[in-house]
Order: C-alpha cells, then structure tokens, then sequence
C-alpha cells in the first residue's frame, strides 16, 4: 500500500478490505497465465452466454436494487513522464506529478458527483503541464455503453464490450477461470476476452473478469484499435478498472489505472511522453441518505484552491508516487499489450500507412568530431499498409567527404516503434567504450576547443538485429562486419584535433547482446538503480596496419614490420554500468561502478580493447588516457541541497530555488599487461604525420580522483572540477590534474 493510503483505507468495511486485498494480485496473475495458454477460440458460445448475461445485468442498471446510493473517498496521483531514448527500457523520468483527494458519491446509474477536495504538485523539469479534465476523477458504473476518454480527444464513442449491442460488434472468447476464496465462500471469477469483429471500425481489445454467480464485473483491462484512436500522436493507450466486494454483495469501484504514451506523427525522435493516472478508492458508506446539496452538484467539481492547498497529504508527493507510476511500464499496461497482440491482427493495433523523418537523437542531425568535422544528417521512416516498416538514415562528413548510412527494415510492431526483428545494412564510424559526455556536449567542445571525446571506427555491417518484445530490456545483433580505421580529418576553431584510434582492418562474424533497465522501489527511502550492458563476440580475421615510423617501437618479428601484427581469430568483450542511488533524508548517496574486460589472446585489435579516462570513468586524468584489457571504476557521490535562486520561466512557472552539490571520491582500477602500443596516432589533416604518434597508455594500477559537481537548473546542468591524485612519471598522458567539465544530465543524453 503507498504511503497515505492508509488513513483512506482504514474507513473501508471490513468485507471490503478482506476481498480487496485477496483481489489485488489475484486478477494480475490470471493474466500471466493466459497470457501462456493456448488461444481460445473466438465466438465461442460459452463465452458469449457470460456476456450475454452481463450485458442483462448492465442493462437492468445494477439488478440489485438494494443498493440505493453509496460514498467514497479516492486517493489519485497523475503524473506526466519523459522516455527518453531509443529502446531504453529504463525508469523514465517524471516531469511533473500530482497527488488529489476526491470524494465521491453515487445514487442511481448514471447519476453521481464527484469533488476534488485536496490537490498538491511538483514540478521536477521545467514544462507547461495540462491534463483532460476526465483524468481528475474517477469512473463510475464500468464506463457508459460509448466509451469517452481525454475528454473525448484520445477515443470518443468507442462501443462498450457488455453494451446492449456488443454481441454484434464484438466476439469473444473463454480466458481461465479465478477462484477467490474468502472465509465461508468461494467466489468464481471467469475471465473473458472481446476484440471487434471489424478491425476497421473503432472498438476496444482486451479482457473482463465476471463474478460467476451474478455477471457483475470484477476486473476490466482494454487498449483500442487504431481506428478508436483520434490522436494520432498516441502509441499505448491503457485502461485497468478493478472492483471490490463491498458489505459481501455490491461490486464497487477499489483501483483504477490509466496509461496514455504519445509520441510524434511526423518528427520520430526517441522520446515520447507518458500520462499516467492511478486511484485507489475506499471508506465506502452505504445505502445512506446523501445530502440534497451533494445532489445538486455537477457531475465533477472542484473546492476553492486554497481549500485544495489546504488538504493534508502525507510525505512529499515526489516520495509517495507509486512504483508502477515510475516504472518504464506497469504490469498491466504490459499484461494488457502481451493479450492485445496475441488476440487479434496486428492491424487492428499498428498505425496506419505513415511516414516521418527520424533519427536516434540531435547527433543523428548534426555533430562535429575529428573523423569527420562537421556532419550533418537525416533519417526517415515508412509504415506500409503491409505491416512492415522501413527505416532509413544517412549522414555526411564534410571533412572527411564520406557518406555514412543506415537502412532496415522490419514486421510493423503492434505496439511501440521499433520493430522486434530487422534486417539492416549499414556503414558507420561507431563509438567505442562508454560515453563521458553528451552528444550534443562533444560537439560543441570538439568544434569550439578541440575536445573530442569519441573514439571511432570505421564499420560495414550486415545482419539481423532481434528483440523479444518491444519492452523486453535485452537486443541482440548478428551481424557480418568490417572494420577500418578512420583519421583525424576535422579541424576545431583552436585548430588541430587530437590523433584518432589507429584501428586494425578486420572482418568476420559478430554477434552482440545489448540490455539496459532498472528498477524503483516501491519504498521512497529504499534505494533505487539504472544498469546496461554489453557482450560481444566475434570470429575476426585481419592485420593491424604496419608502423610506418620505427623509433621507439619494440617489434617482435620481422612479420609485423612487413605485414602488422595478426589479429587473434576469437575475442570477446564485456562492459557494464550500474548506478544505485539511496536517498538519506533531503540527501542522496548515489554509487557508480563501470566495469569492462576483453579476452582474445595476445593481439587484440585496438578496437577490442577497453577504454577509460574521462569525467565519468576517470576524472582528473585526460580523455581515453587508459587503453587495456580490463577495468573496473567505482564513484561514490554525495548530493545535498544548497539554498540558491528561483529563475523566473514564464509559463513553465519557475526553477526550483536551490541547487545540488555533489562531491565525490573515484578510483579506477586498470589491468597491465601486452597489449599494442600504437593505440592512437591517425591523422589526415598534418602531412606525413600519419602513424607516427605513438603512446604507450597501459600503465596498470589504480588511479584515484576527488572532485566535486554543482548541479543546477533542475539538475539539468552539470558543472565539474576534479583532480587526479595520481602522476606517472613514465606516461604523462595517464597523469592526473585539474580538469574542469560542463554537461547535461545523463539522463538526457539518449535523445541528445
């Protein structure tokens, strides 16, 4: 139970609150089972016999006319969040939130009046926020025969699955049956799935749960087809309504969940918006006279706001939000898309024929790095009424004069964007170790003041990439590839770039298992944490490229001088992240460890080994300063609030009035060894300088670091100072020092 709910459910009947509970995880788990079973079969006629009788019962409004009139109390959160990110599965981030309190009374079908009585919010980012009216209360009588949700902007007369006509519009078919069993009584649940009989014509999908004995509804879960939807924008619309057994005999609404996830129509960047809504509703009273002026009121109304502001909440509301709210998907939006795509077409859930310019972020647009000085870019993609999507992108160097591009093409998925399988075929300069900055950072500090910190290689691919589902957290690529060293061809404003990876020319089979998630408690004070990794192997054959420079360079035969040394046949490489935070009162201890190794024999290929040195791997020691084949960094941060001034933001409002220092401590931990020592030393852009520079940057041991970080303007902006305590004699690149650095906030860095 979330915080705060307590004081709402200790007013509830005793009956109701033994059903309630026995209920909360009973209908979620016959889901996962049916979700497992072998597909029913469709108009089945024990199936519509159930719905013929819920449909009598719904049509007799409420046979049992005992129940004359009832009042509630509801608890509601509504919260706006941001995925950001292709294919990230990880918790989004809330933008916005709000925590109401909402009375509810009721006194014939159709006739009822609900008053919000209490309301707070928070703002964590800076936006302009507004929900449909609809989202502020509660629904009532399992929705009306035509369905109407965001106001009638998201879907609008949609036909309700028991409504009188629903027979004819839907068919159904016999999910598994539910047992709940209270003290004296068993109560027999039976499951039934509905989907329209036109794919075409607007209609809902999904599944309802009825009370065997009387045919009243237990449990509703439905998404839409695509011609339900009137927003275009939308991509996962879910609604969830559960009832619990009140006084052992009236089926009342307990919880009640809404999910709305909307992205672009014509710009398919990777971020969307989530609207999420969650109502827990208790303390019914019964069959009591209601106050003639709680009958006058409007269907839905609103206390004066100080008398909002005047409610009292327990906690903050950034620490009572429900866990399923801060997860990438609650179980039931899940469970709802796992039953939608295994009951009906494809069709009737994927978007129609459409196409739209895309790309994985900002730097899929425009970058500046030394490989290819400025680049600018463009991608597209195209829904075909067939179901399959085609996905297209491609970007030029204007230093090195090189085209670099992407296509793919893949089953349309029932929900999301990316299709789960796809061929594609590209070339690319990919980036090798973690990222130690934004996209969007690297670019303007490469163009403005030769700070580049990519380390590239140039790859033509082949293959097949695969994912599960299009929420599962791994994806994996097989793929035939090649790889070529590319060359400092860039010029900055200061001038020239750093030298580029002098990567061998290598080709051959690789296959590639990417993951990334986290996880949110569901206690505000427990900790909380992001991971991702990566594992690739591969069957490599090729030469590095031959020195053409001879001083310094200890050469174990006279191949390598003539041919370059020989890459092993197998390699395999590990790396992974994990962030773990842990709130302590107003403070926040957060722990961040980056760990990666490589194994392939003697000769690994430059691009096989592991990199480190950077703001975030190694701060105070210069970027990539540590090439090797195993590493493990550790950062442990402190962050506080410090009092600091309010910004004014227009009609975003205004930033919060403090800011956010994080010292911390870092150690990284690096492996010695035999491992090339012309790693870096390509370059384009100064004759006769090519190969020439080489550095040894394998010096093992530990290198530690202390700095401190201001974050500012919602913990947006990040401002670093850090120093490295440790100073090689024999390999100055490695040494620490002072090193100042400004980014955005990881978070954002998927879209940027």
């Amino acid at each position: 139970m979330i915080a705060g709910v307590g004081s709402w459910a200790t007013q509830a009947t005793r009956g109701a609150l033994l059903v309630a509970a026995l209920l909360v995880g009973a209908p979620r788990a016959a889901d996962a089972q049916t979700a497992d079973a072998p597909t029913s079969t469709w108009r089945h006629p024990g199936a519509d016999s159930l719905v013929s009788r819920a449909i009598a019962r719904r049509g007799l409004q409420l046979a049992d006319s005992t129940l004359l009139s009832y009042s509630a109390s509801a608890h509601g959160f509504l919260a706006f969040l941001a995925q950001l990110g292709e294919g990230q599965v990880i918790p989004p981030r809330v933008v916005q939130s709000e925590e109401l309190a909402l009375q509810v009374s009721w006194w014939a079908p159709g006739r009822s009046a609900q008053r919000l009585v209490g309301r707070r919010d928070t703002t964590l980012l800076p936006a302009d926020v507004g929900y449909y009216r609809d989202r502020y209360g509660v629904v009532l009588d399992n929705l009306p025969d035509r369905i109407r949700l965001g106001d009638g902007q998201d879907v609008r007369d949609v036909p309700h699955p028991l409504a009188a006509n629903a027979l004819s519009l839907y068919e159904y078919a016999l999910g598994r049956p539910l047992t709940i069993r209270i003290p004296g009584r068993e109560i027999l649940v039976d499951e039934v799935k509905f989907r329209p009989r036109d794919a075409q014509k607007p209609g809902a999908i999904g599944s309802v749960y009825l009370d065997h004995e009387s045919g009243a509804v237990v449990r509703l879960s439905m998404t839409f087809t695509r011609a339900a939807i009137i927003d275009k924008r939308i991509e996962t619309l879910v609604v969830t309504l559960e009832n619990g057994l009140v006084q052992e005999k009236y089926w009342l609404p307990r919880r009640q969940e809404v999910e709305v996830s909307r992205g672009s129509t014509w710009l398919d960047l990777p971020v969307r918006g989530i609207v999420r809504g969650r109502w827990e509703i208790a303390g019914y009273t019964v069959n009591e006279r209601l106050p003639a002026a709680t009958m006058l009121l409007p269907r839905w109304s609103s206390a004066p706001r100080d008398s909002l502001r005047a409610h009292v909440f327990e906690g903050r509301v950034v620490d009572v939000l429900p866990p399923e709210i801060q997860m990438a998907s609650s179980e039931d939006v899940v469970q709802a898309r796992v039953q939608a795509e295994a009951a009906v077409r494809a069709a009737m859930l994927a978007r129609p024929a459409t196409a739209s310019v895309t790309g994985r972020g900002i730097s899929d647009l425009a970058r500046f790095t030394r490989a290819e000085g400025l680049a600018l870019g463009l991608g597209a993609s195209h829904t075909s009424s067939a179901g399959f999507v085609l996905r297209a992108r491609a970007r030029y160097g204007f230093a090195d004069e090189e085209i670099k591009a992407h296509v793919a093409v893949g089953p349309s998925p029932a929900f999301g964007r990316s299709p789960t399988l796809q061929l594609f075929a590209e070339r690319d300069y990919r980036d090798l170790g973690f990222a130690e900055r934004a996209g969007v950072t690297n670019s303007l500090g490469a163009a403005l003041f030769g700070s580049d910190f990519t380390t590239s290689v140039d790859t033509r691919a082949v293959g097949v990439l695969w994912r599960r589902a299009p929420t599962s957290a791994f994806a994996w690529r097989l793929a035939y590839e090649r790889d070529d060293p590319v060359f400092t061809a860039g010029r900055s404003l200061r001038g020239v770039l750093e030298p580029s990876l002098a990567a061998w020319r290598v080709e051959g089979v690789r296959a590639e298992l990417r993951g990334s998630g986290g996880w949110v408690p569901g206690d505000a004070m427990a900790r909380r944490g992001v991971w991702n990794v990566t594992v690739d192997a591969g069957a490599m054959h090729g030469r590095g490229t031959p020195p053409t420079g001879l001083n310094d360079i200890a050469l174990d035969t006279l191949g390598v001088l003539l041919n370059g040394p020989r890459v092993r046949p197998l390699s395999a490489r590990v790396q992974a992240q994990l962030q773990v935070t842990q709130p302590l009162g107003n403070d926040r201890a957060l722990l961040w460890h980056t760990v990666a190794g490589v194994a392939g024999g003697r000769d690994v290929a430059p691009q096989g080994l592991v990199f480190a040195g950077g703001p975030w791997s190694a701060p105070g020691y210069a970027w990539h300063a540590f090439a090797s084949k195993a590493q493990l960094s550790t950062r442990l941060e402190w962050r506080t609030p410090l009092p600091a001034p309010s910004m004014p933001l227009g009609r975003f409002g205004k930033s919060p009035p403090h800011m956010t220092l994080a010292p911390y401590v870092q150690a990284l931990a690096t492996a010695s060894g035999s491992v090339p020592e012309y790693v870096f030393g390509l370059r384009d852009d100064v004759p006769g300088a090519r190969n020439r520079s080489f550095e040894r940057r394998t010096i093992g041991g530990v290198y530690p670091s202390v700095g401190t970080g201001l974050l500012l303007f919602y913990d947006l902006l990040r401002v670093d100072v850090a120093y490295g305590l440790r100073r090689d004699r024999f390999a100055q690149p490695a040494g620490g020092r002072w090193r100042f650095a400004i980014d955005i906030d990881r978070a954002f860095w998927g879209m940027l």
